[in-house]
């Protein structure tokens, strides 16, 4: 994610935010860094598909695995979608998430991230 601070004052943010879409010329989906002035909700769910990426990697867990440890709340489809960042998740569907990896996936900090500090 970069440094730089974003200014979300008088800056039009979409509704529907598809984080991959900000991903830069060249970069790998999750982990290359985002265009400047990407909306925040890119930067979230660049967050939140690393560490969901990471998450499940060191638990060996494929989506279908992890959307029958939600108890099929979380269909495999969505799970597929935010690791490819083509959507961002619901809250519900984060903690649903959280709750089955026992990992936190919501990334706490990242408002002060972007406020540059």
């Amino acid at each position: 994610m970069s440094s730089a601070a974003i200014d979300v004052v008088g800056c039009e943010m979409p509704r529907e935010v598809v984080p991959r879409a900000y991903l830069a010329d060249g970069g790998v989906w999750p982990a290359g860094p985002l265009v400047p002035g990407a909306p925040p909700g890119a930067h979230l769910g660049q967050a939140i598909a690393e560490a969901l990426k990471g998450a499940m990697g060191r638990q060996g867990l494929g989506t279908r695995e992890l959307s029958r440890l939600t108890g099929s709340q979380v269909a495999h489809p969505t799970v597929l979608t935010v690791l490819q960042g083509s959507r961002l998740p619901s809250a519900h569907t984060i903690l649903l998430l959280e709750v089955a990896l026992q990992t936190q996936l919501y990334p706490t900090g990242l408002y002060s991230e972007l406020a540059g500090g």
